[in-house]
């Protein structure tokens, strides 16, 4: 994808993040996509103020944001809230900042606090394929994987995921131990 930071040439584009419009010479970024409603699938963009798309999309803005070489006002606070708002990448674990997701192996709740594992998906949304997080309970790290490889979908093998999961961080080892058992990997890894 081309996704780009760039000058608002015109005030007419609003902000996919808190709809209000962004304001003609301002910095935007501009998030590419498929467009679902082009003869050819051409690609189009979805316009966002910098502070919301730090929010909402920081790991798509912060490379562009890098290389885009014009002046970027209020730079530090703009690199501090991406900064925060920075996903590792997937597969990752965690602990669940809330209880609203469900485990897509057993679909049962998955409690605040407890561990799970997230996994890139793409789904179909109102303005084509996008991309999101899916969930599974560390315990259920070995259904989750043979549904999604009885389905047709690429999963990595266990000691695969488990690397992934490390590589990327956001646990400590003791996380570390329960994701390896769950996959039957041993434990030292």
């Amino acid at each position: 994808m081309s996704h780009k930071v760039e000058l608002a040439p015109s005030g007419r584009a609003s902000c996919r993040g808190c709809k209000k419009p962004i304001e003609k010479g301002s910095l935007r970024f501009g998030e590419e996509f498929q467009n679902p409603y082009s003869e050819d699938k051409g690609m189009s963009y979805r316009y966002w103020h910098l502070p919301c798309a730090a929010t909402k999309l920081a790991n798509e803005l912060a490379p562009v944001l890098a290389a885009y070489d014009g002046e970027v006002p209020d730079r530090a606070p703009l690199d501090a809230l991406v900064a925060q708002h920075m996903k590792p990448s997937m597969p990752f674990a965690e602990h669940a900042p809330n209880g609203r997701a469900r485990c897509r192996a057993c679909d049962e709740s998955i409690a605040k606090g407890e561990l799970r594992v997230a996994f890139e998906r793409t789904f179909e949304g109102p303005m084509g394929p996008q991309k999101g997080a899916t969930y599974a309970h560390a315990k259920c790290l070995p259904r989750y994987l043979g549904r999604e490889k009885e389905q047709g979908r690429e999963a990595p093998g266990p000691a695969d995921l488990a690397r992934e999961i490390e590589a990327h961080g956001g646990v400590g080892p003791e996380d570390l131990r329960a994701i390896r058992e769950a996959l039957g990997e041993p434990a030292g890894g």
